[in-house]
């Protein structure tokens, strides 16, 4: 337990004293054309206050939510009760979703209710994840028993995670079990939000965080640290922010260290902070903030010799590109080999991105992901058409692969097992 107090919530004995008010609020239902306002700004279904009755309210809602967190967490299956439920009122509307102080435990895997391109943190913000936990009485039985439940529900949370991101489940229980603290940077580039957007004065409140092994300290190396204090590495260097710099030929580049190296690339990244000797992505990059121009040195690098960027794949990249280029529609129909109904400029009316950019060349941890999502991809109106033309890039990437090889698939899931940076959806 690191210390922290057997009931494990956040609130001090001072909140507990008369009626405890509802945590959550609901605003704005009979206004026409305008999103439904949810307001969920405490501990969620923690003593005896139930999930029932804010579900009852949100089936009633007919249109666009917009959700704002504010939370420290609480019980699961309350919180997967309501993660459910923003879900299926997708299929009446949008569901926005905004981190506006904390999204802790529960709160996280409820805000990934939130529509694709939807989840946004607001400046300062934070969300944290981390295995569940529990209280037992009984003999030894009993406690392995709790214990391989535990494990169950955390590995349910993992998927709700891997769900949103394409990153595999393993890849989240190796965060969750160093109980992870997010900035709102870190979470948008690991895939948990899809920008960082919004305003306001900080958000407090009385929770006491000590109940949480980890609270205050830095992610650690599992949990992928961020990138370190910009630093202008050249004369002619423009700091662009969040690792990048521009140079005075205009091209942009990741070098959050300062010491002239492109971070970006496993060939640029040249003392492994961000790739290890085999290439391996082993931190999360930020997108550029420009979106300028990436460096012809920068391109090239992360080509094979057949023309193919070699790189590790993250699919939460790609997507986000994509929801802040000036044509989002043609952004995602150059990137994307699936094709669902829909707005063509959202997220949701496109599947299995291959490639970070229109401009830039096939991925080849992209294409074998796609490919192998295929088959599992709900509602494409151009399989045939996806099938083809990704079996076409896989040829290029393997001139010994035949169409329906297992081989290649199978060096997915393998290289994925071993937390490969990203996927697809």
């Amino acid at each position: 337990m690191h210390g922290a107090r057997p009931l494990r919530s956040t609130r001090r004995l001072q909140n507990l004293t008369g009626v405890l008010p509802r945590w959550w609020k609901i605003e704005n239902k009979a206004t026409a054309g305008v999103p439904t306002l949810v307001s969920i700004y405490d501990e969620i279904g923690l003593y005896g206050v139930s999930a029932g009755d804010f579900l009852a309210e949100m089936r009633e809602i007919p249109g666009d939510i917009e959700l704002h967190l504010n939370s420290p967490g609480g019980d699961v299956f309350d919180g997967i009760a309501i993660y459910n439920q923003l879900k299926q009122a997708q299929r009446r509307g949008t569901v926005h979703v905004v981190v506006d102080g904390l999204a802790a435990s529960a709160a996280s895997f409820i805000a990934q209710g939130a529509s694709p391109g939807h989840l946004e943190m607001a400046p300062h913000s934070q969300m944290m994840i981390h295995d569940g936990f529990a209280m037992g009485i009984g003999n030894a039985a009993d406690m392995r028993e709790l214990a391989e439940q535990l494990d169950k529900a955390s590995d349910n949370i993992a998927s709700i995670y891997a769900d949103r991101t394409g990153k595999p489940a393993t890849y989240w229980r190796n965060m969750m079990r160093s109980e992870t603290w997010l900035s709102d940077a870190e979470a948008v580039s690991i895939g948990l939000a899809d920008r960082i957007q919004g305003s306001g004065d900080e958000v407090s409140a009385g929770w006491d965080l000590s109940v949480y092994a980890r609270w205050g300290a830095p992610i650690n190396a599992a949990a992928e640290t961020g990138p370190a204090p910009q630093k202008q590495s050249a004369a002619g260097d423009k700091p662009l922010g969040d690792g990048w710099v521009m140079g005075a030929d205009g091209t942009t580049r990741f070098d959050p260290d300062g010491d002239g190296d492109d971070d970006s690339t496993p060939e640029g990244d040249t003392d492994h902070d961000y790739f290890d000797e085999d290439g391996k992505q082993i931190k999360p990059i930020p997108p550029c903030p420009t979106g300028g121009k990436t460096s012809a040195k920068s391109q090239t690098q992360m080509l094979n010799a057949d023309g193919v960027d070699a790189s590790a794949w993250d699919a939460a990249k790609a997507w986000h590109a994509g929801a802040e280029a000036d044509d989002p529609a043609a952004f995602y129909a150059a990137i994307c080999a699936g094709k669902r109904n829909g707005d063509p400029s959202k997220q949701e009316a496109w599947a299995l991105p291959y490639r970070y950019t229109p401009d830039s060349a096939p991925n080849a941890a992209g294409v074998r992901a796609a490919l192998a999502r295929l088959s599992s991809t709900q509602g494409l109106i151009n399989k045939s058409e996806a099938q083809s033309s990704l079996e076409g890039l896989m040829k290029k990437i393997n001139p010994d692969y035949k169409p329906g090889d297992q081989m290649d698939t199978g060096l997915l899931s393998a290289v994925l097992s071993q937390a490969l940076i990203g996927g697809t959806k």
